[in-house]
């Protein structure tokens, strides 16, 4: 069976919820991590969902941004904990753009102890994206997509399941209309939605380059997906979120509505 465990659904930084982070699990059970979420917290999400750290080799990294990227420090201390034990074996491959990797050098050089640099070193390999650049990460032929991000370099993807069905994840930004094509008539999208369409004068979702749910579903409903997962959301309101965020996407999407909370399974 394939799936999306959800470990963070926030969007910057969030209180009741942790920051956006997923793991894609294939049919084999094999495991690709999708953005760290911001900190310490995805040890105890991976934790709390029994998945074995010890099984993770292949980490996608969507952009620099605190939020998606500052869980990759603590997550790789702990790897070099267990590589150091002998409770880690084999290559840990992180799929970025190049700053990313200049990014989490200087930090480990600046706070890691000698020995974990060491083996920061000698085994994890960085794989850098380009648009349309295709990597085999667990069997599934990955290709990267530049979502256009007006911030910062950011990439998302899309890729074909064991079952044949087509996923994209697109970051944290509004689908570019230079990327419709690519994702036109896909069976799932993963996509950011930052509020309600009500709350956009006082969250300003676009002056963050972000969507409004209604944003959202208008787009993807033209592009005839036929599976919407929400995430990257504010957390205020949090218990009412799925049953308000699900309905405003109904309105305007005819096909599958996901919102999920941390620690949400989705069967793909």
């Amino acid at each position: 069976m394939e799936k999306i465990i959800v470990l963070g659904t926030g969007a910057g930084i969030t209180i009741s919820c942790y920051s956006l982070s997923a793991v894609l699990e294939n049919s084999k059970g094999e495991y690709l991590l999708i953005d760290t979420g911001s900190g310490n917290q995805i040890l105890n999400q991976l934790k709390a969902k029994k998945l074995d750290i010890s099984k993770i080799h292949d980490i996608f990294i969507s952009h620099r941004h605190l939020d998606h990227l500052w869980g990759i420090i603590p997550l790789l201390r702990y790897i070099m904990q267990q590589y150091k034990k002998g409770e880690y074996e084999g290559i840990l491959n992180i799929y970025c753009e190049e700053e990313i990797k200049r990014i989490v050098d200087i930090f480990i050089k600046e706070i890691f102890h000698k020995n974990h640099e060491d083996f920061y070193k000698e085994i994890v390999k960085y794989h850098f994206c380009e648009d349309g650049k295709k990597f085999n990460i667990i069997g599934y032929e990955i290709e990267a997509v530049n979502t256009e991000s007006i911030e910062c370099t950011q990439y998302g993807f899309k890729t074909t399941l064991n079952s044949g069905k087509t996923l994209a994840f697109l970051g944290d930004v509004p689908c570019s209309k230079n990327v419709y094509s690519r994702i036109e008539d896909l069976d799932w999208v993963l996509h950011e939605a930052m509020c309600l369409e009500e709350q956009k004068d006082r969250i300003q979702p676009h002056e963050k380059n972000h969507s409004t749910v209604k944003d959202v579903a208008v787009v993807m409903n033209k592009l005839n997906i036929k599976n919407l997962l929400l995430w990257h959301c504010i957390d205020n309101n949090i218990e009412m979120r799925k049953e308000l965020f699900t309905k405003e996407a109904k309105e305007y999407f005819s096909g599958n509505v996901y919102v999920p909370n941390d620690l949400d399974e989705i069967e793909l």
